[in-house]
């Protein structure tokens, strides 16, 4: 292969790598969560049709009309002989079927003499697996009241749900409340959730309204979860959402979490959806974390830091959030420098950079309990659907771009392309002892892969600038 021939295919690789990336990071079509009427504001109607039940939200006008706060315009649903409910649908306003529940068009209810068989469906009425790693639930039933829940796949053979359990057991108290959860491995015992509790308690008003939760260990005592604490008692705005968090100890009474903040105040949108939250100290005042923000707004499908007025901050975080296709641009930037810098000052910024993407993998995280992804390829399913998952994944990669090509330029051997792998599986090693994030192979293979691309452009870009030099050399005649 020629050398003008390596050259455009380099070049090709690269401009590939950049396109493609810029186009992953093309935002979602855009929700506006404020827009339209919520099911409070809209009228009921009923309609029956032999065997099918269709009930709508319907504006003053009487036209059918989308709840925004509740996914969809009209339930239908089928019942048979017995008058119970054997499959409901949700249809938005022009009668097409609307996911709810995240992933699902409908259910599907099967009945036995103390079970049911509850079914996700999708838009065509098949079965679906559910992101939570699901796509049946067992239900078992005395009263009238759920008492038992199992999870099985689209084989009916019985599953771990995402959150690290099989099932549930719920208590209930003399009014018929549920009080307590009790999750449940593959035998029916109880076992911890990925959230580091196996039994999760509810305390109630008069009204019967949740109010607060405190969390157990298998064995009854109380134990943390993930934000370190024991338990969390809540407020609540007109609306019924959770508008107050206090994070308890295990003796019930207000503690910082690991991230240093004792109480979370929450806004949201319309439809329901969380806009702000916002940090305070016990006393109620306002609690810095770690990268100096006060709070968060959900923006789209990204998280900008928020200052102590509620106002978007000036910095590294907001600029990639808000801009995805900022991480390319500055990793260009960034991968150039390496090159064009002299050799000596190249060395000092692939060392500022190394210790950069420390500070954002582990410097300033909430420290919590171990907690892994083992699963290759985890977000394969949403990867096309949603931009946020979109974004981690080319934030991995692009992460380590620059540092592979600074790697290379001051270390021109073949087995720099261990260090991007090495430096990664140590990162998620840490994470996993610490609690320091989640520790996925996902991201060991986008920073791997990050890494031997950023190599692959030094390579390119250093062979193409030796060869020009050499072109250019004055050539001397043979004596």
């Amino acid at each position: 292969m020629s050398a003008n021939l390596k050259r455009g295919c380099g070049i090709l690789l690269i401009a590939s790598v950049v396109l493609l990336s810029i186009l992953a990071l093309l935002p979602d079509a855009d929700v506006d969560h404020d827009a339209g009427y919520t099911a409070s504001e809209l009228s009921i109607r009923e309609t029956v049709d032999g065997s099918v039940t269709s009930t709508s939200y319907v504006n003053l006008d009487g036209v059918i009309t989308d709840a925004i706060d509740m996914g969809y315009a009209t339930v239908c649903r089928m019942r048979d002989d017995n008058d119970r409910v054997v499959e409901e649908r949700y249809l938005d306003a022009s009668g097409n079927p609307v996911a709810r529940y995240r992933d699902c068009y409908g259910l599907s209810y099967e009945y036995g003499e103390t079970s049911t068989v509850i079914t996700y469906l999708d838009a065509e009425d098949n079965p679906i697996m559910r992101s939570d790693g699901y796509s049946t639930i067992v239900r078992t039933q005395v009263d009238g009241r759920a008492y038992d829940d199992f999870y099985y796949d689209l084989n009916g053979q019985q599953v771990q749900c995402s959150s690290g359990y099989y099932g549930l057991h719920r208590e209930f108290n003399t009014d018929g409340q549920n009080i307590s959860l009790t999750f449940l491995d593959k035998g029916g015992h109880a076992v911890c959730t990925s959230s580091g509790y196996a039994i999760k308690t509810y305390q109630r008003d008069r009204n019967g309204t949740v109010v607060g939760e405190q969390y157990f260990d298998t064995e009854g005592n109380p134990v943390r979860s993930l934000l370190g604490q024991y338990g969390e008692f809540y407020q609540r705005n007109e609306q019924g959402y959770i508008s107050q968090i206090i994070y308890l100890d295990a003796d019930g009474n207000p503690a910082p979490t690991n991230a240093g903040y004792t109480i979370l105040k929450r806004t949201y949108h319309r439809d329901g959806t969380a806009d702000t939250d916002m940090y305070f100290d016990a006393d109620g005042n306002p609690k810095a974390l770690s990268k100096g923000q006060y709070g968060i707004k959900r923006s789209g499908k990204v998280n900008l830091l928020l200052d102590r007025n509620g106002n978007a901050m000036l910095c590294v975080d907001n600029l990639l959030n808000g801009f995805p296709c900022m991480v390319v641009v500055l990793g260009c930037v960034v991968c150039l420098l390496m090159i064009v810098l002299p050799k000596s000052l190249s060395v000092v910024l692939t060392s500022v950079y190394a210790a950069f993407i420390l500070y954002e993998t582990l410097m300033f995280r909430e420290s919590g309990d171990a907690r892994t992804n083992l699963v290759l390829f985890s977000y394969a399913g949403k990867f096309l659907k949603e931009q946020s998952v979109r974004v981690g994944v080319v934030n991995n990669i692009w992460l380590f771009i620059p540092l592979g090509t600074g790697l290379y330029r001051g270390i021109q051997k073949k087995w720099v392309l261990l260090i991007p792998f090495v430096m990664s599986v140590a990162i998620e090693t840490t994470q996993y002892i610490t609690g320091l994030g989640i520790a996925e192979f996902d991201d060991v293979f986008g920073n791997t892969m990050g890494g031997w691309i950023g190599i692959l452009v030094a390579y390119i870009i250093m062979t193409w600038r030796s060869d020009v030099v050499s072109h250019h050399l004055p050539r001397h005649p043979t004596l």
